[in-house]
């Protein structure tokens, strides 16, 4: 496996699309090109060929993995798992923060699942946009919601329309 940072000129751009088109739902899916033109990192998964993608947006110590999407026919065979091992050796000593849609279905369920056994873990938090609860969990350095809220209103600067606030379900 090998990943490689994608600009919006590059030669799988199209490939890339196409997967983000297939994987990420519509209500969640921003264009790669509108991804870059805010300043996330765009990082190819490769295997041979062009087989998914993550974004990310690092602020202070914290690695924001806002989409991973891997190709349909190699989920389920460990790209998404070796993906996020090699991100995760590649940010030694920061915290990696995903959000998932709060399970409440199967896809939902396996998606929490996956980035459990990925090593990452439950926080506690949530945010809620896009008509969707989503929960955080982080993996490497201990979650900070501190520095994750003030990564927050970094985001919203950048991207108008994201506008996440978390909290906490037991704190009233």
């Amino acid at each position: 496996m090998e990943l490689r940072n994608i600009s919006a000129d590059s030669a799988d751009i199209a490939v890339f699309e196409s997967i983000n088109e297939e994987a990420i739902p519509e209500n969640e899916r921003n264009s790669i090109a509108d991804l870059i033109a805010t300043g996330a990192q765009v990082i190819g998964i490769y295997e041979d060929m062009p087989a998914g993608f993550m974004v990310i947006r690092i602020y202070k110590d914290i690695v924001y993995l806002a989409y991973l999407a891997v190709r349909r026919d190699l989920r389920s065979r460990g790209t998404g798992s070796r993906a996020l091992a090699a991100l995760s050796g590649m940010y030694e000593g920061y915290q990696i923060v995903v959000e998932y849609e709060v399970p409440a279905d199967e896809l939902s369920i396996r998606r929490k699942g996956f980035y459990m056994r990925a090593g990452f873990h439950e926080t506690g938090w949530y945010t809620f946009y896009d008509d969707a609860e989503f929960e955080i969990a982080c993996m490497g350095k201990d979650y900070d919601a501190d520095m994750f809220a003030e990564f927050t209103v970094h985001l919203s600067a950048l991207v108008s329309d994201h506008i996440p606030k978390p909290y906490r379900k037991d704190i009233t």
